[in-house]
Parts: structure tokens; sequence; C-alpha cells
């Protein structure tokens, strides 16, 4: 295949900075071929190396040809003694080859390479790779192989440790090692690096350079890992730059809103409450707050288990806006939630003269918001439809994003724009694993409510097997007559061709007409009417209906006190931290709960999944094994978080790495915040812009 530049074009280009050069300046690398590598991201030089090995073969110890068993990966030594090409139909070949050493010969089958006949003559010697055929006769079948040209020829597939690479289809593993070692040649003996010296000595780790080779061609296999953990670090390091220099910027704009933080209005709120809040409550009152006074504007991420009592927090913020006379805005992910939302803090705040305004995509006319606009409303609560450019603040001071995971960037930074520089405090009853949160939320300041409140009484979670669901149905019933409520899930709204899943359309139908005849039954989902949905919500509130059947619309913020079991079909089908959610929804009252998980795991993960729901009710833990049986790329928003992809860091295994490059950047900010001095310059690569 033709080459898209020629050698002295190659020349020019690779001369000022190999990184930088496309990968059409390595040989054999042509339109087709750029297309192929472009498609796995790798566009230059520097993409090409660091595309590190998701794995390495040991090719180092030599077997015997007479000591070959079949079934056994073995590298060998030896050479060709008789080469042929099979025509096979279809326009296929096949090149035989016979490799034989001092202790005997052995066959080498490559399907659809007949040339190879003619390359490998007889008295070529080779080292080669793979596995042996499992039965007689003994044959490897396309296997890696390696010419020998002498004794200490410099091998690059076999022989050695070899990397083992994340490949397209199209791309084969020799061709991209090829590519790999030419690249490695080329670079200089002295290069930029982007991690200042003395991390390199602090952390003892192997220069750019160094590194580039040890991950790709390592001598042995902790050269490898030492190479990894520098680039794991460096990506680690490149997001705390990023989240540690916006957090910095924040604090020293020092033009935001100075509330009023014990004002009449927060006293008044504090002496109206029927109960006492939890230590937890008060100490994460008490930062907010300390937070609000100061001119410099607060960004915040409270995190508080389900029915910890975020909203009493959130409360006491708005009461502080109001204070000052600073109008506050809620955004919630659903109608439900932002109408639940609503209904709660009008109850709280009405009494002390804060007026409280709900505004959706369903509230109709221009009224409600000129009474945003004009100020009258001290407190809006709604969904998305707060961002839309019809809706303005007299004087918006603090901003409210519930459930903010399922938010862009750019609409909650929208929503903050409505005002000048307010205070924003962001909230979720999803747990974050603490990787998680230093490298998405690193930019914010985190406060956990860490305790629950007095009372709550554990709630008991297990798999029910098909034998026992009439049990269940029948405990349910009783349940029901008591005056209790429950709800039961399912993940899909409607039957699907393609998935085997219980269907609550459906399932609502079945189960009403079946066990749950005699109890008085509603359905909501997310393509239902909104009225419809809202009526059917309604009177599950008022205990008019005793078990709802949902989707995972009801899985944030509905507050039923009375509902004591929650069912869950196809549980497996969720994740940890979804599960959680779904599960936190009953156990709000005296009564004891219960959780029961319905379907069989099709995977071991499933089922692991399931048993540590059963035995873990604590949201962080569950979040932490969520991490580690999903990664990061399926929670919190991890891939739409403008990070980037981590390639050689893993957030399980490398939590020390990430505090490290935690660390460093604090100190660097400290000592030079704005990274010009030469000690510091290279991490200006990883700032954002602006």
């Amino acid at each position: 295949m033709p080459d898209d530049l020629s050698p002295s074009a190659r020349a020019t280009t690779l001369t000022d900075d190999p990184l930088s050069a496309p990968m059409a300046a390595l040989h054999g690398v042509g339109p087709v071929r750029t297309a192929w590598l472009g498609a796995m991201g790798v566009h230059t030089i520097e993409d090409l190396l660091r595309h590190s090995p998701r794995a390495y073969a040991d090719r180092r110890v030599i077997t015997p040809v007479a000591n070959v068993s079949p079934g056994e990966a073995v590298t060998l030594i030896g050479a060709v003694v008789r080469a042929r090409a099979l025509r096979l139909r279809h326009g296929n070949s096949i090149a035989e080859i016979i490799l034989a050493d001092d202790t005997g010969e052995i066959k080498l089958s490559f399907f659809g390479r007949g040339f190879l006949a003619r390359a490998l003559a007889p008295g070529t010697r080779m080292i080669v790779s793979g596995t042996a055929a499992p039965a007689a006769p003994l044959q490897l079948k396309g296997p890696e192989y390696e010419v020998l040209e002498d004794d200490n020829d410099d091998r690059l597939h076999a022989g050695r440790i070899v990397p083992v690479y994340r490949l397209g289809e199209k791309i084969p593993p020799r061709q991209f090692r090829a590519w790999v070692r030419q690249a490695l040649d080329l670079l200089p003996e002295t290069m930029a690096d982007p991690l200042p010296g003395a991390i390199l000595e602090r952390h003892g780790f192997p220069s750019l350079r160094d590194a580039f080779r040890e991950i790709h061609f390592p001598g042995a296999h902790e050269d490898a890992q030492r190479a990894r953990e520098r680039f794991a670090y460096e990506e680690f390091l490149s997001i705390q730059v990023r989240v540690l220099s916006s957090r910095a910027r924040r604090r020293t704009l020092g033009r935001g809103v100075r509330h009023v933080t014990n004002g009449p209005l927060v006293r008044a709120l504090r002496d109206a409450l029927p109960f006492e809040p939890t230590a937890a409550q008060v100490r994460v009152i008490r930062e907010i707050l300390r937070d609000m006074g100061d001119p410099r504007p607060m960004g915040r991420l409270l995190q508080g288990d389900v029915g910890s009592g975020k909203t009493l927090v959130a409360l006491h913020a708005i009461a502080a806006a109001a204070d000052g006379d600073f109008q506050s805005a809620v955004m919630a992910p659903t109608e439900i939630l932002a109408r639940q939302h609503h209904a709660t803090m009008r109850d709280a705040l009405g009494p002390l003269g804060i007026s409280v305004l709900l505004l959706t995509g369903a509230t109709p006319g221009a009224a409600p918001r000129a009474r945003a606009a004009s100020g009258e409303a001290a407190v809006v609560v709604g969904t998305h439809a707060l961002i839309q450019d019809s809706v303005a603040f007299k004087r918006l001071g603090l901003v409210i994003v519930d459930e903010q995971h399922r938010f862009g960037v750019a609409q909650r930074m929208r929503l903050a724009g409505k005002g000048d520089h307010p205070d924003v405090l962001h909230m979720t009853a999803t747990p974050i694993p603490r990787t998680l949160a230093m490298t998405l939320y690193g930019a914010m300041d985190l406060c956990i409510i860490d305790e629950l409140p007095p009372g709550r009484l554990p709630i008991k979670t297990r798999r029910v097997p098909p034998a026992k669901v009439d049990a269940m149905y029948a405990f349910l019933r009783d349940n029901a007559k008591a005056g209790q409520q429950a709800f039961v899930i399912c993940p899909l709204i409607e039957e699907s061709d393609t998935r085997a899943l219980k269907a609550v359309t459906k399932h609502y139908q079945e189960i009403s007409a079946g066990p749950l005849l005699s109890v008085a039954t509603a359905l909501v989902h997310g393509r239902m009417d909104t009225a419809e949905r809202e009526d059917a919500m309604a009177r599950f509130k008022a205990g008019q209906v005793a078990v709802l059947f949902s989707t995972t619309v009801i899985e944030v913020g509905i507050d039923i006190p009375n509902a004591t079991v929650m069912i869950i079909e196809d549980a497996a089908q969720f994740g940890l931290t979804q599960l959680h959610q779904l599960r936190g929804r009953v156990g709000r009252g005296p009564h004891q709960s219960h959780c029961f998980l319905l379907g069989e795991p099709k995977t071991d993960d499933g089922m692991e999944r399931l048993d540590v729901f059963c035995r873990v009710t604590d949201g962080f833990e569950l979040a932490e094994h969520d991490l580690r049986l999903r990664g990061p790329g399926e929670l919190h928003g991890f891939r739409q978080s403008g990070l980037g992809e981590l390639k050689a860091a893993n957030l399980v295994q490398d939590i020390r790495l990430l505090e490290a490059a935690r660390r460093d950047v604090q100190e660097a900010l400290e000592l030079d915040p704005a990274l010009t001095s030469s000690a510091w310059s290279g991490l200006n690569r990883y700032r954002p812009a602006g």
C-alpha cells in the first residue's frame, strides 16, 4: 500500500516535534490505514504511543519442540525445513511451514496467507509463539512469528514480553507493534516532559521517553507497571489541574453575593422546626451558611444518602438568601420531583412570608414568569424550564440544582448565568464514590450528610424465587389491608421483541386482575399524559391507591412515609446505585419496610450485584461496589463530564495516584497560582482555556 508522504516529506514532518506528527509520517501508513487508526482515536505519533497495551504476553521462555503439549501456549526457535502453499475454494490459501529444532519438527499453519510459503523458504530461522492445537497432528495455527537475522536480533513479536493492544479488526497486531517501534525510534534522546522534574523525582517516575519505551516493550513486568503508573498519574494530574484551577479562580473572584446568614428568616425557620436536626445536618448547614456569608461565589456539592434530610439544608440556604432580599432558583430533573420540592418548600417557607413559585414546561401563561422577573416570587422551583430564555430573575442570589448529575454542565451554568455570580449548591441523593467525587466534582467544595434521622429501621432486602412470588403478593395484600402502601417497579414500559424483561403496562394489567384484584392499584410511567400521571401520583400520596406500578420514573424524590414495600422486577438489570435509589422510596416511616428482588441474573456480575445489595444498606459503600463492578463510564455522567476517557488510570485501583496528583496540584497552585514559573509551567498544558 502506498505511503501518504515521500521520504523527504516524512523527514520534514518529523524534524521539529515527532509527537505531533501525523500517523501518515510512518512507513506503511497510507490513506486507508490512516482512516482505520483515526477510528481508534490514533491520529498522531503521540496518540499512538499513548495507546497503551491492554495486556502482555510473556514469550521469553523458549520451549523445545519435543516438549510441546497439545493446548499449550509456547514460544519456539527453529529453522524452516519445508514450506508449501495449498489452494482452497473461494480463492483462499494456506501456508504450511515445517519448523524444526534439535529435538523435533512441528507444523505451522497460516490460513489465508499462502504467500508465506515463498517468504519463509527452507533454511529461514524463525521465532514463533502460539498455542498448540488440542489434538494431533502437532501444529500451531496462525502463530505470531519473526524472522531472525542473527542471534542478537531485537525481537518484536516473540521471544520477549510482547504488548497486546485493543485494536480494530482491520489493524494487524504485528503491524501495530511495528509502527510503535518506528515511533519510538523517532524520539530524540532529550525531549520535553510535561511533568515537572520535581514530580518525577518525588514519585520515582520514568521520563516521558523512557515511559513510552517501557509501557510498550518492557524488559520486565515491573518496568511496564512503573510506566503505567506514570501515565495514570499524568491523567489524574490533568484532571486535577483543571478542576482545582477552576476552584481557585472562583475563590479569587471576590464579587459574588454576601448573604445574611443569621437573619430573622433563618432564625424563624430554625425555631419552627418540629424536630431536632441531626448532628450531620447541623454541621452541613453551618458549612454552607459560612460560604454564603463570604463575598466569593459558593460552589458546593451536598451529598446525602436517601432520606438523610438534604431538603432541610436547602431550606436554610434559601432563608438566608431571602433575608437579604435575594431570590433562589431550585432546579429538579423531573416534574414529579419539582412538584414535590414546591409543595415541601411552600409548606415550610410560606408561613415565614417567603413566596414559592412552581415553574415547569407545563406551567401555563406568562403570569408565573412575570412573578419571577419582578422578584415577587422569592423562590422559583422548576425543571429545565428554568433555563429557557423566557425565564428571568430580578435578583438571583442562590441556585440549587437537585440530582445535579442529571443535568449537563452547560445547563447548570446557564441557570447560574441568570444572576450576577450567585452562590450555587448542587445536591444529590446518589452516593458518589470518593474517587469520582475528586475527579468529576473536585472544583466544588464537598459536604456530606453521613447520618440518617433517628428511629429509621433498616430496610430488609432479599431475593424472591419464583416459588415464593405468590406468598410475596399475599404479604402485599395483608399490608394493604393494614393501610400500608407499596411500589412495583419494572424496567420497561412496553414489551420488547429484543429484551425479555417485564413491561410495566402488561404487568400492571395482569397483577391488578390477579393477585391484587382486591387492592387499589395505579400505573405511572414516562410516556403517560402529564395530567394522568399526576392524578395517579396524587391518589397514591393521598392513600387512595395502595400499590403503585411504575418504571424508574419514581427513582428519586418521591416521599411516601406510608410506603413499606418495594418490589423490583428483573432487578439484575439495574446498577447498585439505581437499586439503592429505588429502595430509598420506602423505609421513611415508623414501620418495618421490605425490598423484594425478582428475576434470575443472567451473568455472574448480576448475581454479585444482587448479593451485595441484599447485604449492604449504606449508599456510599454500595457506590464503591458499583464503581468496581461497572466502571466510571456508566456512573454519574463521567463520559459526559468533559474530562475525557481514562486510558491508563483506573479509578478503583489507583486511588493512591489520584490523591498524590491532587496534593501535588494543590501545592503547585499555592506556590505559583498562575503556574508560570519554570518549575510548574509544564502543567499549563492541562489548564482549562479562559
